[in-house]
């Protein structure tokens, strides 16, 4: 049969199908094309499963991205949906009474309106479900100017603080005080769920939460304020720790009410009120402590000395031998809002008697040779202090105001006395006594003012603001005596009374106007104004035979102001690649008047200033990699220009040169960072190099009154060359299963310049700092920290045949016990070797630190708690501080034993927050 095709083409049959044909076509084609978009949102479900194929119901279901923090739970056939989803890559995290917890990121293709999860089978590994799921690596992830770490990779203990939880964060540090750095920076604010913390300080923050409620924890690179993102990807950028919470506990109540006694007249108690929701917060404080000072600082162990920041042995000084300290404070603190604009204001109360003495010994070179003093000073100072510090914020559509603002008020009385006894050049014995009363006022302001315009165009004011006003009178008298073992009458006496005022004010507004060209290229330009005003008078008399005299030569006088108009240029732009390079081009218009002197010698300088600088920054999977060449230029102080004496102490005396040059400083720095998830393993190397041409040098004249046997030094002012800096710090950490590792390194390396009379001389400076620290989880019951540390201060100076130095080792080891639910028993050793200049023999005191402790109540938020210090009594050390032309080296308190018996109760409530309207969450943790 043969089938003619030109009859089938012509029927009516065949052009019905052939337009049929032709419009499925077209309508596929649009179907397919229109699903290539993304869509804005989406709806997820699925089923849950038990191991038996059986569902599960009433499973927590909570879906976790970028754009969404939802909920969910299943039904009686194991059935879970999320309606509305914003991004199509999120987490799911289920957990269900009997089974194991399950969390996998999904990456999903973001044209689908409808996403089915393949259903998940709880209480298998994880290998056996299906394909579709991505295992995420634990270790923080960096988006833009965020990293982000998730609280669930890291393992904490029940009770834990969020202290707790961040040692065991890649690259975070938390030194002996308190701070909080990342990648050796300092973390200098805290946010809770994008709000401030109260007043913001981050070492109240790390100490006050319980690491239970934490969900993430992110370290965001702000802008150098603190208060907004950064514009630019090269700026300079302040670190900003955001604390997220779980949704079901962002919002708490906390109290604390510890109480402790012991050896050493050591007595404290403390009762802390705290409540937070969003930007609701409100505080409460009283605190009283008594202990002594001048004791070398090594950790109390314990879990009351870890969970409050105010418990901490935060005032021993290194500088003090001995002593004791009394201190009241309390205080009280508020949010507020009224519209948009949303306040924080504390106010604070503090009463401190400090009763201390310092011992000293050191040297001092001179062009007659080397002068060696042992010193013994006394101080007993009352002190009254009240300020008031408040943070406010204004966000509008287009526009946002932020800042802060302190005020304070101090009074003090003080009275010290002290025995100098020097020989070398010259041997003699100063007795020393003082009182001084002091009054001082001060606020300092700071608010930053943010329009955006366009998208592409942004303005951004930065206001500061400052004041300090000080009166004090000071009674003192100075005795010399040749001979020292016969103090009965003194070779020379200066009875001085003192009236002291000095005012400082200065503000500043620094404008900045962003123009966004395209992504790739960015403008900047900045203008500002700065001024400087101060007011320095110093009325001097001398008693001498009950008479009181005005000496001109002691008293001093100096009025002064500093006007700067800084403008700069700055380009960013940005390859494809991951390099971006910034050259930045300022100039600094600087006018400097004063007047100084009794007889009110006029001075004034006027320099333009120019500067420099070219960054660039490489992001790559290999890390982040940044350059920065900068040249700069200073002027010297009204204090180094000033002609006329200024009589410091009698024997201590400044004479200024108007004829120095401006400062030419050139800078080096290399950063490299990046987190290898792969192996777990974060890198952070940092090296500076800075010298600098025409710097200021002091020419120190000495004469000896040979009648009196008085030392007088006159230091004058020169510019000189030759100071060098170099400081590398490293921060390397690896984590494993059960072990934390962190490397941290300080290598600084400088080359000072200095004059004696009029030779040059030279001190080479080297400062180390090498340390390995780690956390170690062999048993449940078991944690185990420590590490090695290793430190060195040496200084060759050309003035002195032999070098001087501090060299410090020492090995440190916790080991914590967990005794079933209640008991805990924690071991602190420290083992030292010391080695210093004036000292034969080497130090290596043995330090052993204990503590037992017991929760108690039915919620176990009781403690109780018998603590032990320095067990061996070798506690005992010497600081060294070094200075262009000597050295000094303090003794610390000898008087290391003590005990202390400690209760604390802490209740805390946490829950939902009456933010939460069901919406979701913002990146930051805040609600919808």
């Amino acid at each position: 049969m043969i089938i003619d095709f030109r009859s089938v083409f012509n029927t009516k049959q065949f052009h019905l199908f052939y337009f049929l044909f032709f419009l499925s076509l077209f309508s596929f084609n649009t179907k397919a094309i229109g699903q290539t978009a993304p869509v804005a949102l989406r709806n997820v479900t699925g089923i849950i499963r038990d191991s038996l194929n059986k569902p599960v119901a009433g499973a927590e279901v909570r879906l976790i991205s970028a754009k969404d923090t939802l909920k969910a739970i299943t039904n009686t056939y194991g059935f879970y949906g999320f309606p509305k989803v914003k991004s199509a890559d999120f987490l799911l995290s289920i957990k269900a009474l009997g089974h194991h917890s399950f969390n996998r990121k999904y990456f999903n293709n973001d044209t689908k309106t409808v996403i089915n999860i393949p259903s998940i089978r709880l209480g298998i590994q994880e290998e056996q479900l299906e394909t579709v799921t991505i295992k995420r690596l634990k270790g923080p992830t960096i988006k833009g100017d965020t990293t982000e770490f998730w609280a669930k990779d890291y393992i904490v203990r029940d009770y834990a603080r969020l202290e707790d939880l961040l040692k065991r964060m890649e690259g975070v540090r938390i030194d002996p005080d308190g701070s909080l750095f990342y990648n050796n920076q300092i973390v200098a604010k805290a946010l809770f769920n994008g709000t401030e913390y109260f007043s913001g300080s981050v070492k109240e923050a790390i100490k006050e939460l319980p690491a239970d409620i934490i969900e993430r924890i992110q370290i965001i690179d702000m802008d150098e304020s603190g208060f907004n993102a950064k514009k630019t990807k090269t700026e300079n950028s302040t670190k900003v720790l955001n604390i997220v919470t779980k949704p079901d506990k962002s919002a708490g109540k906390t109290y604390d009410f510890t109480t402790e006694q012991g050896s050493q007249s050591r007595s404290r108690f403390m009762g802390k009120l705290k409540s937070i929701d969003q930007t609701n917060q409100f505080s409460a404080k009283l605190n009283y402590q008594q202990e002594p000072l001048g004791i070398r600082y090594t950790p109390i162990p314990g879990s009351i000395s870890e969970q409050n920041f105010e418990i901490r042995n935060n005032y021993n000084s290194p500088d003090f031998s001995n002593g004791q300290l009394k201190k009241l404070n309390t205080g009280l603190g508020k949010s507020l809002k009224i519209k948009k604009l949303k306040l924080f204001t504390e106010l604070n109360y503090a009463q401190t008697l400090d009763k201390h003495s310092r011992q000293t010994i050191g040297e001092t070179y001179y062009e007659q040779g080397t002068l060696r003093k042992k010193t013994m000073q006394e101080s007993d100072s009352k002190n009254h202090n009240l300020n008031s510090f408040t943070t406010f914020n204004f966000l509008g559509e287009k526009q946002t105001l932020m800042g802060n603002l302190r005020i304070d008020a101090d009074k003090n009385e003080s009275t010290q006395l002290g025995q100098n006894l020097q020989s070398g050049i010259i041997n003699n014995l100063e007795d020393t006594n003082s009182k001084t009363n002091l009054k001082n006022l001060k606020y300092s302001l700071y608010s930053q003012y943010t329009r955006n315009f366009t998208k592409k165009l942004a303005l951004s004011s930065n206001l500061m603001s400052s004041y300090n006003n000080s009166n004090s009178n000071v009674n003192s008298r100075t005795a010399i005596y040749k001979d020292t073992l016969n103090t009965v009458t003194a070779d020379s006496i200066l009875h001085q009374l003192q009236n002291l005022k000095t005012t400082n004010f200065s503000s500043a507004l620094n404008n900045s106007l962003n123009w966004n060209y395209n992504k790739q290229l960015k403008f900047i330009t900045r203008l500002g104004f700065t001024s400087n005003l101060n007011l320095n008078e110093n009325k001097s008399f001398v008693k001498e035979n009950e008479t009181v005299n005005f000496n001109s030569t002691l008293s001093f006088f100096q009025n002064d102001a500093a006007y700067s108009v800084p403008v700069s240029f700055q380009t960013e732009y940005s390859l494809k690649n991951g390099i971006t390079f910034s050259p930045i081009f300022g100039l600094t218009s600087k006018w400097l008047d004063g007047e100084v002197g009794l007889s009110k010698t006029s001075i004034s300088r006027y320099d333009l200033l120019p500067e420099t600088s070219f960054k660039i920054k490489y992001t790559s999977k290999i890390g982040n990699i940044e350059a920065t060449i900068r040249q700069f230029f200073t002027q010297p102080t009204l204090i180094s220009l000033n002609p006329i004496p200024n009589y410091r102490t009698p024997y201590n005396i400044n004479i200024g040169n108007p004829d120095l040059k401006n400062s030419e400083n050139l800078s080096y720095s290399f950063i490299f960072s990046n987190f290898f998830k792969k192996i777990q393993f974060n890198a952070y190397i940092n090296y500076s190099y800075l010298t600098t041409k025409n710097g200021i040098g002091v020419i120190t004249d000495s004469e000896i009154d040979p009648e009196k046997n008085t030392f007088t030094t006159t230091n004058t002012y020169s510019n000189i060359d030759g100071k060098k800096l170099n400081l590398l710090n490293f921060n390397f950490t690896k984590i494993f299963s059960k072990l934390n590792l962190q490397f941290n390194g300080t290598f600084k390396q400088s080359d000072n310049p200095y004059f004696l009379n009029s030779e040059l001389a030279l001190r080479k400076s080297l400062s180390q700092l090498w340390e390995t620290n780690f956390i170690f989880n062999p048993k449940e019951w078991m944690e185990i920290n420590g590490g090695l540390s290793y430190s060195s201060d040496t200084d060759h100076n050309t003035a002195s045949t032999a070098k001087t130095y501090n060299q410090l080792f020492n090995a440190t080891t916790t080991l914590k016990l967990f005794l079933g639910e209640t008991w805990n028993i924690n071991l602190y050793f420290q083992q030292n070797l010391n080695k210093t200049s004036n000292v034969a023999n080497k130090m290596s005191p043995t330090i052993l630190n204990m503590n037992i402790e017991k929760r108690i109540f039915k919620q176990k938020n009781g403690i109780i708690s018998l603590v032990v210090m320095d067990l061996a009594r070798q506690n005992y050390l010497l600081n060294y501080n070094s200075f262009d032309n000597g050295y000094q080296q303090t003794f610390t308190n000898k008087n290391s034993n003590y005990f202390i018996l400690q209760f604390s109760w802490r209740p805390e409530f946490w829950g939902k927050s009456k933010f939460d309207k069901g919406n979701g969450r913002n990146g930051n943790g805040s609600f919808k």
